[in-house]
């Protein structure tokens, strides 16, 4: 057997002492006798200084190794040569100012990227790697900073994730073909959406949720590229629509009489004036009903609890949770309902100014979109749409704008809209209790094979309640069939079919997927989806919990993408 009695760790490095001290290995390097200069390309043989540099290397045993190179400053000979003096490299073991050797410095990479800043701070101090979570966090950022690249992508998944939720959101692009992410961006807006697509012209198709935000991003950004609708965010759309409709049922269909040749409705069709939809109307009764609601249901509480009854025992009696009740029966007046603060991407915060120039008569929603964008706004244009749909009355005033979503004192009129339009919950059968819309819509939409014997018996339960609730359920199956069937035929029959029907979350459902109609299209044939996009987010929310909140968007957009590193290969 041949033992190797010289080794060094590069072909101009030779050892010259290995000491064992009282905590780590101390190996002493020195240089050859000439060096190249970095800038020509010239050797030269001039010294002109020595100095010493400090690496830290992979441990032996647990024991950390400190390896100490000699190296020498040169005088560069080549008189066309712009550098008189330059420092002799070590390109194999370490990089250029580096204190760590390239192999360790791999190591780093790894575990930051895995695991974190702090934990492998811990797990590399056990294994004999002094790095602090400083350094392996810097090491992480250099690395993607230094590896970045604009990626060839074709197709790609776009979606939002909250920052903090309700509060701001950023956005995640996940190549789909590959399952990678490709960035991570700071905010969600049309704008950034469409500045990104702009810098990848390869992209072909767009899988997005309904937002108009992204919608109009990729319009922008990538006019070339087919827009793909998530078919789980379709579905969860649907969900939505039907919970709604059993909180609140909407108006009843219109009877032919009351549409004239134009297509407008009701006494002030005439002339081509504008009236109030069907569905902002029952938007503002429906929040003047459950104001009312509400109401009702915090005196009969203050009741209640003033005849001598337990809090528990209310709670029971009418079917609300306890802390609710506790809560209200401290108070003497019901307290209005938390509103969140308007953001850049709600138009809600340019209400002022949209407010003055409804008032100078500007009424183009699209004039309006491109002034408040030079104002801030980072919304989407339909947005906007329905925010200013409530401003609009049959004379153009805007009265309406003034108008309370929630009056403080409910006239008898909005108790009785809401008897009017309410309806007695169905019973769960098998407990007693009332089944909620929540309950109610997500049961709707699942298959009747996917369900337990008890979901079972609340849809029966459901179905021969509410001839509502039947109908839609049919509609739902309809729906899930359309992305199995993949014919085009057979949604536009669905659609035609809802706009005709007499339940009026269906005609409104229907009326939403006819105005993004192209991207529905294309996720009814198309193989795309943005399931892996969620799968992304989901690993997205884990690593930025896991930083206790110090997970600024570089180092996000470091760890997301998989980790690259050819050092980790080498010997």
């Amino acid at each position: 057997m041949k033992t190797s009695t010289r080794w060094a760790p590069a072909p101009n490095l030779q050892i010259l002492t290995v000491e064992r001290l009282e905590a780590e290995w101390a190996v002493s390097l020195t240089a050859d006798a000439h060096a190249i200069c970095p800038a020509c390309g010239v050797q030269s043989n001039s010294r002109h200084s020595s100095y010493h540099r400090k690496l830290r290397d992979l441990p032996a045993q647990g024991t950390p190794i400190d390896v100490r190179v000699r190296l020498t400053r040169w005088r560069c000979r080549n008189q066309n040569c712009d550098r008189r003096i330059f420092a002799e490299r070590i390109p194999g073991p370490a990089a250029p100012f580096a204190r760590q050797t390239t192999r360790l410095a791999g190591v780093v990479r790894l575990f930051g990227h895995s695991v974190g800043g702090r934990p492998s701070e811990r797990l590399m101090g056990r294994l004999g790697m002094r790095v602090g979570h400083t350094t392996i966090l810097r090491e992480i950022k250099r690395s993607a900073r230094a590896g970045a690249a604009p990626a060839h992508v074709k197709v790609v998944g776009v979606d939002d994730w909250a920052w903090k939720k309700g509060t701001n959101y950023g956005t995640v692009m996940v190549d789909l073909e590959r399952r990678l992410v490709v960035d991570v961006l700071p905010d969600r807006s049309a704008a950034s959406t469409a500045a990104w697509l702009r810098e990848h012209p390869t992209i072909e198709i767009i899988s997005r949720d309904r937002a108009g935000l992204y919608a109009e991003g990729a319009h922008e950004g990538a006019p070339q590229a087919r827009q793909v609708a998530d078919r789980f965010h379709l579905l969860q759309n649907f969900r939505e629509a039907v919970e709604r409709h059993l909180i609140h049922p909407g108006p009843p269909l219109k009877r032919a009489s009351e549409v004239d040749a134009n297509g407008s409705t009701g006494p002030n069709a005439k002339n081509g004036s504008r009236t109030v939809s069907d569905g902002e109307r029952h938007r503002r009764s429906t929040q003047r009903a459950a104001r009312a609601a509400r109401e009702a249901r915090f005196e009969e509480i203050k009741v209640l609890f003033e005849a001598g009854k337990t809090i528990t025992a209310i709670a029971r009696e009418l079917g609300l949770g306890r802390r609710r009740v506790e809560r209200w029966t401290r108070f003497l007046v019901l307290p209005e309902r938390n509103v969140m603060a308007p953001t850049a991407s709600t138009p809600a915060r340019f209400e002022a100014f949209l407010a003055r120039r409804w008032a100078e008569a500007c009424r183009s929603v699209r004039q309006l979109f491109e002034e408040i964008k030079q104002q801030g706004y980072a919304g989407s244009y339909s947005n906007l749409a329905r925010f200013l749909a409530a401003w609009r009355d049959p004379d153009g005033s805007l009265d309406v704008v003034a108008e309370a979503p929630f009056v403080s004192s409910p006239s008898k009129s909005a108790a009785s809209d809401f008897n009017a339009c309410a309806k007695a919950p169905a019973i769960d059968p098998m407990n007693g209790r009332r089944i909620s819309p929540l309950t109610a819509a997500a049961l709707c939409v699942k298959p009747r094979g996917q369900m337990t014997p008890r979901q079972i018996c609340i849809v029966d339960a459901l179905t021969a309640e509410s001839m509502d609730f039947a109908v839609m359920r049919q509609f739902a199956m309809r729906f899930r069939g359309l992305f199995r069937g993949g014919s085009l035929e057979k949604l536009d029959e669905w659609i035609w079919d809802a706009t005709s029907c007499s339940v009026y979350a269906m005609r409104r459902f229907s009326k939403t997927l006819r105005q993004d109609i192209d991207a529905v299209q294309n996720a009814v044939v198309g193989p795309w989806s943005n399931g892996q996009t969620e799968r992304q987010i989901n690993r997205l929310k884990t690593l930025k919990r896991s930083m206790y909140g110090r997970a600024s968007i570089e180092l996000l957009g470091a760890r997301m993408p998989p980790l690259q590193d050819s050092n980790l290969h080498r010997e």
